[in-house]
């Protein structure tokens, strides 16, 4: 099936792909081991295989099978170009096309020959606009043998795209890599760069890969989502695909700018961020995503989240150094990682939920002291400030354990030792992380594991830890495990007892303050405290003195008035001394 008839002495002094013709081979039919071959001759003729001295010094190379469709009695299977005019024509025409070397030698494109179905306006326009002869008769030459081949898919491809459609069959060709590919995941729109996409024989689910920008805690780089689109019969609409290019949809423009300015704050926000989150949180347990609904106050620190998620696969690949260009931020992730203070999870959330914190001024001021104490509210701010600000106040002799701040807030529960620390943090505008002896476990060696991290992370983010609880690790034989941890920052340890403390550790101690049960005075300012919030009636004097006389802590109180708000609700209205006396009664029950 060659075109034109050369002499033998043309074909043997021609250089290698110089011949403006192709050379056909022929598949040969299958041994008993189901090997096939290729052949110069017919099929019906066979005799050696020859792809050698001789096909080398053609242009193009065509190996043909047999077709079986009754149209015609070959087609093409596969073609190498050996023509170096014609692989430089085509280096700009495949550009960034993947899995394409346009520099080999010989270059093999097998059926259905995608790279040109995708780039074959690209390649057409080329092919009328060259103007060197001896190119442009070796991309005729390439022309007329896939212009015949793909001009039904190609039409094909035309006419669907023409009426929004496309078939199953088809999906190959709507999807050109390298093009922006539209989807929703998580009900938030989201954008890729096309991949390679392939049929599954075995199921027939076409799968389709796209890369988007992710952040590693130190560089941008792409990481890739596995699409799968289920057989259908028929056409289907382009846009009621589960992904699709964003060409096709009819709001790109709106999308695009959407994507736009996501991008830029979740870019804006790498690195470390304090905030405040209201949504869906992803998390993963032994291998599965979890979801939780989520009002905390959270840390944004990917490299933190990859440290100790250490089992949970992260990879990116063609890492990018310095701003995102506009289509980087298009196809970034809506997704940023870190940590749920108020959950104490790692968790992955959306940067759409994140918004900046209202600071609550007045929670250290709202703390209810008795009249001879209220020197302490300045004494531990003041503390607390001189760490903030690197006044090293307390410096040891001893190197590596001047670097924090440890007061003891001791007395009975609800008189405001977590408010203070709370307060502390609030009006430093830092994270404020609470642990537990219930979080550290039992095990030594798990609780000595878990302070160290926690230990590691806090003077990153500056925050103030809460060791909530902390009489059992202060008695002699467990506060080995603070004392040999180097503390940088601020730590409150809250006490209900500290009967015995060991006198190592309490040397240690910067203030240790003691805070009284609350008196029927105490209890009436937090009462009034608690009153002065929106959605609650008026009390009058009587009222407010006959609820102090209760002997409520803190925290009582307030769970008596969360109680009542939930009940005036319900009611649609403000929270009233009679839900007060509702909820109180049901407490003697």
């Amino acid at each position: 099936m060659n075109f034109k008839m050369l002499s033998s002495s043309t074909i043997q002094n021609a250089s290698p792909g110089s011949l403006c013709d192709v050379f056909n081979l022929y598949q040969t039919k299958p041994d008993n081991r189901g090997r096939t071959s290729w052949t110069k001759e017919l099929p019906e003729n066979l005799v050696e295989p020859a792809e050698g001295a001789e096909s080398s010094s053609y242009a193009i190379i065509v190996r043909n099978i047999k077709c079986y469709d009754g149209r015609k009695s070959l087609t093409i299977h596969s073609i190498v170009l050996q023509s170096e005019p014609l692989k430089k024509f085509l280096t700009p025409v495949m550009a960034g096309y993947p899995g394409l070397t346009m520099s080999l030698d010989r270059i093999e494109f097998s059926k259905p020959f995608k790279p040109f179905v995708h780039r074959w306006e690209n390649f057409t326009a080329a092919r009328e606009s060259e103007q060197d002869a001896t190119t442009k008769a070796h991309v005729d030459l390439l022309y007329g043998l896939l212009e015949s081949e793909l001009h039904d898919t190609i039409s094909r491809k035309s006419d669907l795209i023409s009426n929004g459609v496309v078939t199953h069959a088809l999906l190959w060709t709507l999807f050109q890599p390298g093009d922006i590919v539209f989807s929703v995941l998580d009900n938030r729109p989201r954008a890729f760069i096309c991949g390679t996409g392939d049929m599954d024989s075995r199921t027939g689910t076409f799968e389709l890969n796209g890369k988007y920008i992710d952040f590693d805690g130190d560089k941008f780089g792409f990481s890739t989502y596995e699409f799968q689109l289920e057989a259908f019969e028929g056409t289907c609409p382009i846009t009621d695909l589960s992904v699709a290019p964003l060409a096709y949809h009819k709001n790109r423009d709106a999308i695009e700018k959407e994507l736009l300015l996501r991008g830029s704050l979740w870019e804006s926000l790498r690195g470390y961020h304090y905030k405040q989150y209201d949504g869906v949180g992803k998390g993963y347990l032994f291998g599965r995503e979890v979801k939780l609904n989520i009002t905390s106050r959270i840390v944004i620190d990917t490299a933190a989240y990859i440290t100790f998620n250490p089992n949970e696969e992260f990879h990116l690949s063609n890492t990018i150094a310095g701003e995102l260009s506009e289509v980087q931020r298009m196809i970034a992730t809506p997704m940023l990682r870190g940590y749920a203070l108020k959950d104490k999870k790692w968790l992955e959330f959306f940067v759409d939920n994140v918004t900046d914190i209202t600071w609550n001024a007045q929670a250290f001021q709202s703390l209810v002291l008795p009249d001879n104490q209220q020197h302490l509210k300045k004494l531990i701010l003041a503390v607390a400030k001189s760490k903030s600000n690197g006044l090293e106040v307390f410096d040891d002799v001893v190197q590596g354990k001047g670097r924090g701040v440890i007061m003891l807030l001791r007395g009975p529960p609800g008189v405001g030792k977590t408010l203070t620390a709370e307060g502390v943090a609030e009006v430093m505008k830092v994270p404020l992380y609470v642990l537990s002896a219930a979080d550290l476990g039992t095990s030594p060696s798990r609780v000595e594991e878990r302070l160290k991290d926690v230990l590691s992370i806090v003077p990153k983010w500056g925050a103030v830890l809460l060791l909530d609880e902390a009489d059992v690790f202060m008695e002699a034989r467990n506060s080995t495990d603070l004392a040999r941890n180097e503390l940088q920052g601020i730590l409150f340890l809250t006490s209900n007892r500290a009967e015995n403390m060991d006198p190592a550790f309490e040397s240690r101690i910067h203030v240790s303050i003691c805070y009284p049960e609350l008196t029927e005075t105490t209890r009436r300012q937090i009462w009034m405290q608690f009153l002065a919030a929106p959605n609650v009636g008026k009390f009058s004097n009587e009222q407010l003195d006959e609820i102090a006389k209760l002997e409520l802590n803190g925290r009582q109180i307030k769970n008596v008035l969360r109680t009542a708000h939930l009940l005036a609700q319900e009611e649609n209205t403000s929270v009233s001394y009679e839900d007060v006396q509702t909820i109180l009664s049901l407490r003697s029950v």
